[in-house]
């Protein structure tokens, strides 16, 4: 009998990723790689597995129903949603397992291959707890360590690393709701403790890929996790006690604190006010301050107590000390309304004080905010009273909505509903942008909207939905880019080396070419600019045995041709020339045998013979003149949706194209497959 699982992903390479993850895994002794439509890839799979005989059948659905698609027949965040998931923060992939005409999600994962430091560690905090809550278990993959490289030079900037209390917040989630809730740390390509002093103490044992791919494979089994669920939640522990030896000890919890913390199962609110000597403060430049803020700040610093480090923006008001924080809180804000400020002087709960600017200097939304308030219910207590004070800019439209419809302006923007859902109280000293008033200041007790927003359905059915078809009804970039893919990286998989595949959603984080005898790699990939004179390519794809020196095929895919940038066919070559004028981050063997190292010899542009294509949709096609002389690319791939996968028209510009098209069109043939049909 065989198992069906799907894996909803944001793209086709996360939902591969976990596919790859889950055959590293079993080493099935039989696989098959194909198209059940065009957009969904499904892995045959047979296999031994702790004494037991599988079938497996994974099917890969990339591109959810986000920003009001209807992409796919039913939404499967609307299981998550219904019980409890009420941030717009979703995971990047979900995995569930069909029976008969239903499925049920069994466990979201998160990747992360940016750096993880400052705001961007917990960037992502949002989407742990929203997903957390529902019993889901949740899975945070972090590529550990990521280097900021210098946007001139590409060369490494010193080492940064997360705040302990991001890893440990997911620590005390995961008991605090009864659902396994973690950080994976997984080895980056950079970690290299020989090449720099601040990894000298980081043990690797502590990398937990073993357990990562055993717990999701076991999930899916129906095998008992619990001993991978301590060990990855042991090995979080590890890291937070690595990250904070290099803390301050005199603003921040030292490691022996937060093993105390941790094995004594203590409340980090209580824990904090026994064991702190400092308390909470936080840093605002002399241009970022607004009206009375300094002085707010300064309140602060006679009142509280600071929550597991002071590099935080949140800290604790004890609730001895609520009565005279209240006070201080009217005499610096008299038109506060005076019966918040009495609830909040006369309160006897521990408050959590939470300070952001939230909004950039437009009033845009600042998106790592949006993570703070959950970092701070994460790592206190999903029932921890808190007060949110903003003093960034704030559009007048937005403050009109706050006031009289803020659920209205909840469901238009993620960062006011993090701040909404989760606070209890919500203080503002803003300048306002926009508008006849030029600044305000507004207490808003939002104490029932935080109830409404956390309560959980009492008529929810658990995370099990009806089947819907595997086949989108409607076709985009996603699918696309899948198409491309499935034809380079599977079809064509012999004579052809994927490096580098970024659908929407995707992270940039690195591409890879083959230079002799190793795979180069270039992480960090810059922002298109005017230096660059370029464009960051959807796709390269290394060929060989196409002219004597290797092919590298740059990729622009797009639902439209006339989304096509002009002149996009010269920035996708200038790009990887660009990238060639640095030495490449990291080489590896290209048997892959052993970690990577860091790269010390450029590679040549010269070496490579390099051609420019763009790919769409045919049913949003212009002539194709009209493309070529916008685009300037050297090729074109036509795309239309068959009924299990594509037909691809190939329209060469140049000679060296013509030849790539004769080449691929026999490279299809040959393969005997039947998903791909090219012209």
């Amino acid at each position: 009998m065989c198992d069906i699982f799907r894996i909803h992903g944001d793209n086709i390479v996360e939902c591969e990723r976990i596919a790859n993850l889950i055959v590293s895994e079993i080493a099935p002794s039989s696989q098959k790689i194909s198209l059940s439509s065009p957009s969904t890839l499904v892995f045959d799979l047979a296999f031994e597995y702790c004494d037991n005989h599988y079938e497996w059948k994974l099917e890969l659905l990339p591109g959810f129903n986000k920003s009001g698609r209807k992409r796919w027949k039913s939404n499967i965040f609307n299981a998550l949603k219904e019980n409890g998931s009420f941030l717009d923060e979703t995971p990047d992939a979900i995995v569930t397992h069909v029976e008969g005409t239903d499925e049920t999600i069994i466990y979201a994962i998160e990747f992360c291959s940016a750096l993880q430091a400052g705001n961007q560690a917990w960037q992502r905090s949002g989407r742990a707890f929203s997903t957390g809550r529902t019993g889901c278990p949740y899975l945070y993959i972090v590529d550990f360590v990521k280097y900021e490289l210098d946007s001139k030079t590409r060369e490494r900037k010193a080492l940064r690393f997360p705040n302990p209390a991001v890893p440990y917040s997911y620590i005390n989630y995961s008991k605090d709701i009864d659902n396994f809730v973690a950080q994976v740390y997984v080895r980056s390509e950079e970690f290299d403790k020989s090449k720099d002093s601040a990894l000298t103490s980081f043990d690797e044992n502590n990398f937990a890929e073993k357990e990562l791919s055993a717990y999701i494979v076991k999930r899916m089994a129906g095998i008992d996790t619990s001993a991978e669920e301590a060990l990855i939640l042991e090995k979080n522990l590890n890291v937070v006690m690595f990250l904070s030896q290099s803390s301050n000890p005199t603003s921040n919890f030292t490691p022996a604190q937060w093993k105390r913390l941790y094995t004594y199962e203590q409340g980090i609110l209580e824990f904090s006010k026994e064991n702190t000597e400092f308390n909470f403060h936080k840093t605002i430049t002399a241009k970022g301050h607004h009206g009375n803020s300094a002085k707010f700040l300064d309140l602060i610093d006679q009142h509280s107590i600071g929550l597991a480090s002071r590099d935080l923006p949140f800290g604790i008001i004890p609730a001895t000390s609520r009565p005279a924080f209240a006070k201080g809180l009217q005499r610096l804000y008299p038109n506060y309304d005076p019966a918040i400020v009495n609830s909040i002087g006369s309160n006897k709960k521990d408050l959590i004080l939470c300070l952001i600017k939230g909004f950039k200097p437009r009033g845009d939304d600042n998106r790592p905010d949006r993570g703070i308030l959950p970092l701070a219910a994460m790592l206190a207590s999903t029932e921890s009273e808190i007060m949110t004070y903003i003093y960034g800019p704030v559009l007048a439209n937005n403050l009109d909505s706050l006031l009289n419809t803020p659920k209205r302006l909840a469901s238009s923007n993620g960062l006011w509903k993090s701040i909404l859902s989760i606070s209890n109280y919500v203080a503002l000293d803003v300048p306002v942008l926009r508008g006849a008033l030029k600044d305000d200041t507004e207490l808003l007790d939002t104490a029932r909207l935080k109830a409404y927003y956390t309560a959980i359905n009492a008529t929810a059915t658990g995370l099990t939905k009806p089947l819907f078809s595997s086949r989108p009804q409607e076709y985009h970039e996603d699918d696309v880019d899948t198409g491309i893919h499935f034809l380079f990286s599977h079809v064509l998989n012999d004579c052809c080396f994927e490096g580098l595949c970024n659908p929407p959603g995707g992270d940039w984080s690195g591409l890879s070419i083959i230079d002799g005898t190793k795979e180069v790699r270039w992480l960090s990939l810059p922002r298109v600019s005017d230096e660059i004179d370029g464009k960051r390519p959807d796709h390269v794809l290394q060929l060989f045995d196409v002219f004597e020196k290797p092919l590298l095929l740059s990729v622009e895919s797009k639902e439209r041709a006339i989304d096509l940038e002009p002149g996009v066919g010269d920035g996708l070559k200038n790009y990887i020339k660009f990238l060639m004028g640095f030495i490449p981050n990291v080489e590896r063997a290209l048997s892959h045998v052993g970690n990577w190292s860091r790269a010390t010899t450029f590679t040549s542009y010269s070496d490579y013979e390099v051609i420019s294509a763009a790919a769409y949709l045919k049913s949003e096609a212009q002539p194709n003149t009209v493309v070529f002389k916008n685009s300037n690319c050297d090729m074109l791939f036509i795309m239309t949706p068959l009924n299990s996968g594509w037909e691809i028209e190939l329209v060469p510009n140049t000679k060296q194209a013509a030849i790539l098209k004769d080449f691929i069109i026999n490279k299809v043939k040959s393969s005997k497959q039947t998903e791909i049909v090219i012209k």
